[in-house]
């Protein structure tokens, strides 16, 4: 008898302590939300939700006000005898805007939102899955935060102030994705980033050349790739996710899973994604001004050993564009007493990526090229970081990352009833090592560090017969003796509250640049031989003021400034920038620089209506942009077997940029949330003359959106839009890419979709979207492959 009444006591202390544990959940997805604050006052009481979105509440008991808080999500207050009277889960509502996230990019570490000065917009996890992008260059553009640039469909360059390619900083993980071959042309080096792996994406517009250097001059796209985390506790943990997704547009399959091992000292998350993109369709509907602009009707075959111009049988479809791409992230992390410790593996690579519109140009009446096509892209890369959190002298916290870095690219081309294949590959080996350190002292905060970083370049090329199998040497892209690039810099920030409503921060960065380039064989080009050397130094500075007179309204003021060093690929480079121009090495390149000032707004309107806007002008001086140049007194040479231009990357001397952008966040209730953001940048190089316009300033470009959500199901209806880029606004000697746009430049347009994900329970969900359902036909500007058409996804994602 004694046992059972033992048994019984026991039994009902266990299940009175489980009834005390409650689980709190997104209403939307049903999936348990970790780091929800359980808070109750006089006494100060605070429970925290684990892994699970489990919290036992025993503590709270009797209280009469507990307010539940998460940063993504709308804030609630309930008692005790509601909290555990609700419906397990406990349901919360994702929150349409906030200042109170935390913010990484600006200063290297977390600090509110609501003290940077800078724009910073971010992109959650939550965003990403939901948008369902194919690629990291997609997850930008279908955000509206960035505008983004196609030559072919395995690639995007993003656009920011009217800056692009090596004028905007890409880092992953604190480390610098911009290397010594990063072009002023459009990059695809951004596909290589998992979109699916990300914990979150924050992109800085303006000059950021303080906290990361060389490069930031337009802005910065900073990954952050998931941070596996550790178990508070005894035991282990087992999380993951995987989803397969098929789009019609170009019949792309994609399968993804990411599993994460936590236990209380060591934890790892990996992730893999493979992906199989086809030729993607274009629109059918289209302008009937420009009725044939995109189309396809013909594309090279080798048929019987013979080149052939094949009809296509839809010329919708943009043959030449397929290509497929592996992704695979690893992280490893040891917590020990005072520091974590945490390595990083990143490895992208694809098959041969076909250059689409060098596929599509026509010369004398046949196909210029039977192949065009970058090789496999490659990155690889390795870093190991220790984070130490102390109470010292020194730091609050620090951190120190060793990295490597493996890149490797090639171009491959041959001319229609050609026989030589020309391929050009670089390899460039960076490694860097970056200290950061925080140091919090009252209403002060310091943040400072140093990077140096070297990059080793090597370039080689030849002509295989692909009759005979022979190889010729051929000219290479580079310095075919090699070349490298040295930075060393040091940098300070300071943040100081002067009291509730202001804050001022600023900030000096100085950077030292290096760079070597030789040139050997002499048989393409005798005017260069020996080596090349250049060093530059630069000193970067902000100041900044918040204001803030209430909650409701927030004040910006910055003044900053960005530099960029020429790199390899601005001194040593040659190359055919479009049919009858070539460029040429130009070696009295200086450093760019920008000086920019900015002012920003925001409005909380009956604590509901969110109002932000931004406005900025930029004295862009030493500019690198392509003009006309002469070469040993000639303004044309015979290139690949055609009188070219001659054209170079310049100082191009004085410009400025100014531009506004602006957005409104509306919740109308718990259910619906409209959202519309719109950018306006405007770009001219100054001249003795009359000023012209500067490359890469893209239109007016904007996103407008329709949300909803309920228990299990969310959804969206949205508008992306461009405004017309005339043709008087094209730089005609850049890389604004006139001979694809139509003969008045490059038409608006917009595109109509939708997109719904329904949880069947907390680990299965269904997403699917249909995308520019009016199957509008239209490029964005300077991109030199059509849009997709209308476009249907399906995907099924499990989480566990």
């Amino acid at each position: 008898m004694k046992k059972f009444v033992v048994l019984f006591v026991f039994g009902v202390s266990a299940f009175l302590v489980h009834g005390q544990t409650i689980t709190v959940a997104d209403k939307a997805t049903l999936r348990p939300i970790e780091g929800v604050t359980l808070t109750a006052h006089d006494p100060l009481v605070q429970v925290v939700t684990d892994a699970r979105g489990q919290a036992d509440i025993t503590v709270l008991k009797g209280r009469d006000h507990i307010a539940i808080r998460h940063v993504a999500f709308k804030p609630v207050e309930r008692n005790y005898a509601e909290l555990m009277a609700a419906t397990s889960p406990f349901l919360l509502d994702l929150q349409a805007y906030t200042l109170d996230e935390f913010v990484s990019s600006a200063s290297r570490f977390d600090e509110e939102r609501r003290d940077v000065p800078e724009k910073v917009d971010v992109i959650t996890a939550r965003r990403i899955e939901s948008t369902e992008a194919r690629t990291a260059a997609d997850l930008l553009q279908n955000t509206g935060t960035v505008f983004v640039q196609k030559s072919q469909l395995g690639g995007g360059s993003p656009v920011i102030r009217g800056f692009e390619a090596s004028k905007v900083l890409l880092v992953v993980d604190g480390i610098r994705m911009n290397n010594a071959i990063y072009r002023a042309g459009h990059l695809q080096d951004i596909i290589t980033v998992d979109q699916n792996a990300l914990e979150k994406v924050e992109v800085i517009s303006g000059p950021a050349s303080v906290a990361y250097g060389s490069d930031a001059l337009g802005g910065v796209v900073h990954f952050y790739t998931r941070a596996p985390r550790f178990r508070d506790g005894s035991g282990k943990a087992v999380v993951g996710e995987a989803f397969t997704r098929y789009s019609s547009a170009n019949n792309e399959i994609t399968a993804h899973a990411g599993i994460e091992l936590r236990t209380e000292r060591i934890s790892s998350y990996t992730s893999i994604t493979l992906s199989d993109f086809g030729d993607l369709r274009q629109g059918s509907t289209r302008n009937p001004f420009y009725e044939d602009f995109g189309r396809r009707p013909w594309y090279v075959e080798r048929i019987n050993g013979v080149d052939s111009a094949v009809v296509n049988d839809d010329s919708n479809v943009q043959v030449g564009s397929a290509y497929k791409q592996m992704d695979l992230l690893e992280k490893l992390r040891l917590r020990g007493k005072a520091c974590v410790h945490e390595l990083n593996f990143q490895l992208s690579t694809s098959t041969d990526v076909p250059r689409y519109d060098r596929l599509t140009q026509v010369r004398d009446g046949a196909p210029r090229y039977a192949e065009w096509y970058y090789g496999p892209q490659k990155r690889m890369l390795i870093a190991y970081s220790m984070e130490m959190e102390r109470d010292s002298a020194f730091f609050n916290k620090a951190r120190i990352t060793p990295s490597y870095q493996l890149v490797e690219q090639s171009r491959n081309n041959r001319g229609y009833r050609k026989d030589g294949l020309t391929g050009q590959v670089e390899k460039v080996n960076v490694f860097a090592l970056n200290v950061d350190m925080e140091k919090r002292s009252g209403r002060h905060e310091f943040r400072y560090g140093m990077e140096g970083t070297y990059n080793d370049v090597s370039s080689t090329a030849g002509i295989k017969n692909i009759i005979s199998g022979e190889v010729m040497p051929a000219q290479a892209r580079y310095a075919d003796g090699g070349a490298n690039m040295t930075t060393a810099a040091a940098y300070v920030s300071h943040t100081m509250e002067l009291n509730e409503k202001f804050i001022m921060s600023e900030g000096l960065r100085f950077t030292y640049t290096g760079l070597e380039a030789t040139f050997v064989d002499t048989t393409w080009f005798p005017f260069l031989v020996g080596t090349t050397k250049q060093h530059h130094t630069a000193l970067s500075g902000r100041l900044g003021f918040m204001y803030m007179p209430g909650r409701d309204w927030r004040f910006s003021l910055l003044g900053s400034t960005g530099f960029r060093a020429p790199n390899v690929d601005d001194l040593s480079k040659v190359f055919e920038s479009e049919p009858g121009q070539v460029i040429v090495p130009n070696t009295g390149l200086k450093p760019e620089k920008t000086y920019n000032v900015e002012v920003g707004i925001g409005k909380t309107i009956g604590g509901l209506v969110t109002l932000n806007g931004t406005a900025f002008y930029t004295w862009y001086r030493d500019a690198l942009t392509v003009g006309d140049f002469q070469l040993n007194g000639q303004d044309s040479i015979l290139y690949d077997g055609v009188m070219s231009n001659v054209v170079a990357v310049t100082n191009a001397g004085k410009a400025h940029i100014l531009g506004a952008s602006g957005e409104v966040i509306i919740p109308f209730d718990r259910v619906f949330t409209l959202r519309s953001s719109l950018t306006y940048t405007y770009g001219r190089i100054e001249t003795d003359t009359t000023d012209y316009p500067l490359d890469h300033i893209p239109p007016v470009y904007g996103r407008t959106g329709l949300e909803w959500s309920v228990r299990k199901f969310r959804g969206e209806v949205y508008a992306l839009y461009n405004c017309w880029k005339r043709m008087k606004d094209y730089n005609l000697f850049g890389e604004d890419n006139d001979a694809y746009a139509t003969e008045f430049g490059m038409p608006a347009w917009y595109t109509l979709n939708a997109r719904v994900a329904y949880s069947l329970n907390k680990g299965l969900a269904v997403q699917a979207g249909l995308e520019n359902i009016l199957d509008e036909n239209y490029r964005t500007f300077s991109s030199n492959i059509s849009a997709p058409g209308r476009n249907l996804t399906i995907s099924l994602r499990a989480m566990f």
